[in-house]
């Protein structure tokens, strides 16, 4: 994962500096280089990102990339000390972490809305055989979708408009359902339901 994700930023410098001239020229409109890195940079950093498992290591490295690059587009220096939500309200580029969880998002649903689709019945399948490694067990690929739509997560994919509901929320990176670390809680931002396990 971190070669592919390594491999997406390098492609994205190389279209970044194809486009060199008009994303260094002091004289174009900010919107402009604006349209230009949204249509012909971004998607080059984005392209197969529904496959990814986001992690705060990949999100935390993309957006620090982007920023390298709005800070170049307007001949910005680190030793300038202008902070990044300055920087992001000149551009006003679109947030590649939000362009990245929107797409995977999106492309979820796509996908158990299928029928027949190989990918789908992947989703489902979890192996059994042999032993995990000793230490924090690895994100997998729907954690973070489990954090928002629950552990039944692909019997709510198929309602669109709860689906397009729940999009924002994802985007944002917000956890709907959670478990609390003390008392085994389902918390959810506006309703508090409690469960409670007797043995």
């Amino acid at each position: 994962m971190r070669e592919e994700v390594k491999s997406r930023i390098t492609n994205g410098w190389r279209s970044y500096w194809s486009l060199k001239e008009p994303m260094r020229d002091k004289k174009l409109h900010v919107n402009i280089k604006r349209k230009l890195f949204n249509i012909c940079i971004l998607p080059v950093f984005t392209y197969g990102c529904q496959s990814w498992t986001l992690t705060k290591e990949i999100t935390n490295k993309l957006a620090i990339y982007q920023y390298a690059m709005e800070r170049n587009m307007l001949s910005v220096k680190r030793s300038d000390k202008l902070r990044n939500c300055a920087i992001r309200y000149k551009t006003s580029t679109r947030d590649i972490t939000l362009k990245v969880r929107k797409l995977k998002w999106r492309c979820t649903g796509h996908m158990i809305r299928g029928h027949g689709k190989w990918n789908k019945k992947g989703t489902r399948w979890y192996p059994r055989e042999g032993k995990r490694k000793r230490g924090r067990p690895q994100k997998r690929w729907d954690d973070d979708i489990r954090e928002v739509a629950g552990a039944m997560w692909n019997r709510v994919a198929p309602d669109r408009s709860e689906w397009k509901r729940l999009e924002e929320a994802f985007a944002d990176g917000k956890q709907i359902f959670r478990k609390s670390p003390k008392n085994n809680f389902l918390v959810t931002y506006k309703k508090i339901f409690i469960f409670r396990f007797y043995i």
